[in-house]
């Protein structure tokens, strides 16, 4: 998944913005916990607004 991330103010803050998509991915494990975290915490909360 990606997105953009709006606001940049400078463009030094457009540079690391754009640097990001150079580090290595997260781990599966770590994507797992990411889902978990949101489907039990965050997703009824946002999913009913699109």
């Amino acid at each position: 998944m990606t997105t953009v991330i709006p606001g940049a103010r400078s463009p030094e803050q457009a540079r690391a913005n754009a640097d990001a998509a150079r580090l290595p991915e997260l781990p599966a494990e770590t994507m797992t916990a990411i889902r978990d975290l949101y489907d039990r915490r965050i997703k009824d909360q946002v999913e009913s607004r699109w």
